[in-house]
């Protein structure tokens, strides 16, 4: 089960990755919870979509590396490193910036019959805001 569930994972960061944020729907179980939250944005599956799709508007040229991944049980623990271009959409309260940036995140995802029923995440967005903050 682990190995499904690593998949599983690796599935819905490479479609977000690639904009295609439908998958959402598919992988996420209609009572999905957010357990860390962006400013304004509901814990549950539609505020989490809605969030992504902020943020694929905000940035283009997005790249997501899994750097590690782990699986026990019904959880799974990735580490990433994730890249873009501000050149879209406002981000937290910033202006396009068209800087490239970068941020590194760990996620904790709950798996329940095939599907992601809770997610925890610890990230660098203070980096990532103080790379858009810097003048070029």
């Amino acid at each position: 089960m682990s190995e499904q569930n690593k998949a599983l994972i690796r599935r819905l960061i490479k479609e977000v990755e690639q904009g295609n944020l439908d998958v959402v729907d598919e992988l996420l179980a209609p009572d999905f919870v957010d357990h860390d939250l962006l400013p304004d944005q509901e814990p549950d599956r539609e505020g989490y979509k809605r969030g992504l799709a902020e943020d694929s508007a905000a940035f283009s040229n997005i790249h997501i590396t899994i750097e590690d991944q782990i699986a026990e049980g019904d959880k799974v623990v990735t580490r990433f490193t994730w890249r873009g271009t501000h050149d879209g959409g406002t981000f937290m309260g910033r202006d396009p910036a068209g800087k490239k940036v970068e941020a590194r995140a760990i996620f904790v995802h709950r798996i329940a019959n095939g599907k992601v029923k809770e997610e925890w995440s610890a990230s660098d967005t203070l980096k990532l805001m103080h790379q858009l903050d810097v003048p070029s």
